[in-house]
């Protein structure tokens, strides 16, 4: 079943109602009222990409960044799913590529679900890991902890 399909399927017996598809055919969906997954299907490798925002990137803290890349090997500790850093929004992204055509809703749901489970759990690592301590003179950090996975 193609994500579109699945996707539209879900919604409607979830009680979502009817999606509204960018012109790229991505869509956003809100969970619990504070987790934004956004769903953004490729056409050319037939897959479809989840991801979302997870907080603030560890600002001038290479050693959170180095453990997030940690983390992240092969999907060890992130459910397949990878870390990475928006430079731009300077925000942490979770993310994970899915091949587009799924076996039914209920393959979708278990997808979402799953990848639903680790931005829960990334958010709260991330908001739970102690903040480093600036150097008033130089601004870099003076004392570094890292997020533990």
């Amino acid at each position: 079943m193609q994500f579109s399909d699945a996707m539209r399927e879900l919604a409607e017996n979830s009680g979502i109602g009817p999606l509204q598809f960018d012109a790229d055919g991505s869509v956003a969906l809100l969970f619990d009222g504070e987790h934004e997954i956004t769903f953004t299907p490729d056409a050319e490798d037939r897959s479809v990409l989840f991801h979302a925002e997870l907080g603030p990137a560890p600002s001038q803290d290479a050693s959170a960044c180095l453990q997030l890349l940690t983390a992240s090997l092969l999907g060890a500790q992130t459910g397949g799913a990878a870390l990475a850093v928006h430079e731009a929004l300077g925000t942490v992204v979770l993310w994970k590529r899915h091949d587009d055509n799924f076996a039914d809703r209920a393959d979708l749901e278990r997808a979402v679900n799953l990848f639903l489970a680790q931005v829960i759990a990334w958010k709260k690592k991330l908001k739970h890991a102690p903040a480093a301590a600036a150097d008033t003179e130089s601004g870099l950090p003076s004392h570094v902890q890292g997020i533990k996975a």
